[in-house]
């Protein structure tokens, strides 16, 4: 019963601070002002230099999250959403947000969610109708909703490789990850723990595939404030040799798709999947 009060104590207590909180994080910082879009526009090159992806982009920052998913210019123009700068407070983090959209572009994301919804709506030709219009919705919607899911988790490691190349700490994405979680919930997570299945997949995967990057940690306060979720997470998984063995497995697991998307890449016509293709199969 005390532990019981303790913890809705401390739920009452959290609720007061998160305002102050998310208040904290949340920078000030005009993105839509000229100086500020070019320093963007040197980092997203810096990123696409070391990664030898289409060298003729311009960065612009919007208001609309969806600007990239009908964007037809994509080797002209990349869309940053100014929703997400505002939790950036560094360079490490203005590139952790560029690559993220980046890892959207070579794994091709919004084409294929265009695709789709356009199957969808092919495979039910009652669309016309109230129901049946109601009905491809609703499949859209779920299916949406898991793809965005996987394309979120795959943006962000291709963004760890695409920050390690070009020589910015992938921890930094964490740290914006964390960030905006807190403004936007208080710290409390969704119910489907995306933050934090975010914030775990790209930790484990830095972990598997940069652990010296990993140990060289990442001083800011938003990060080590992320880390002791972080820790948590092991500390259960640790004491679990079923779940230390699924988490060996996953990223195993991933390291298969990832070749195998390379060999896709290699072959796709998205100038983005072929140039990222052939950096990381020859090795970087």
């Amino acid at each position: 019963m005390k532990k019981i009060l303790l913890f809705i104590f401390s739920l009452i207590v959290l609720s007061f601070a998160a305002p102050v909180i998310a208040a904290s994080y949340n920078t000030s910082t005009n993105w839509f002002d000229s100086a500020n879009v070019n320093h963007l526009n040197t980092i997203g090159q810096n990123i696409i230099k070391a990664n030898k992806m289409p060298s003729t982009v311009t960065f612009k920052v919007t208001d609309n999250p969806y600007m990239n998913s009908t964007n037809e210019n994509y080797t002209q123009y990349v869309y940053i959403y100014a929703g997400d700068l505002k939790y950036v407070e560094n360079d490490n983090e203005l590139a952790g947000v560029v690559a993220h959209e980046i890892g959207h572009l070579v794994n091709g994301h919004y084409s294929k969610s265009s695709l789709l919804n356009n199957i969808i709506s092919a495979f039910n030709p009652n669309t016309k109708t109230e129901t049946g219009s109601t009905t491809v919705n609703l499949i859209k919607t779920v299916s949406s909703n898991k793809v965005n899911k996987e394309n979120e988790k795959e943006a962000d490691i291709t963004a760890v490789d695409l920050m390690m190349n070009a020589k910015y700490n992938p921890l930094a994405l964490i740290s914006v990850v964390y960030k905006s979680d807190i403004a936007e919930n208080g710290g409390i997570l969704s119910e489907d723990l995306s933050c934090e299945e975010r914030i775990m997949n790209i930790y484990d995967y830095a972990n598997y595939n940069y652990p010296a990057q990993v140990k060289a940690n990442y001083k800011t306060n938003s990060y080590q404030s992320a880390l002791n979720l972080i820790y948590a997470n092991l500390k259960i998984r640790n004491a679990d040799s079923k779940k230390l063995e699924k988490a060996k497995k996953e990223q195993e697991k991933l390291q298969k798709d990832k070749l195998k998307r390379m060999r896709n890449m290699a072959k796709s016509t998205n100038p983005w999947s072929a140039a990222y293709s052939m950096l990381e199969m020859s090795g970087n």
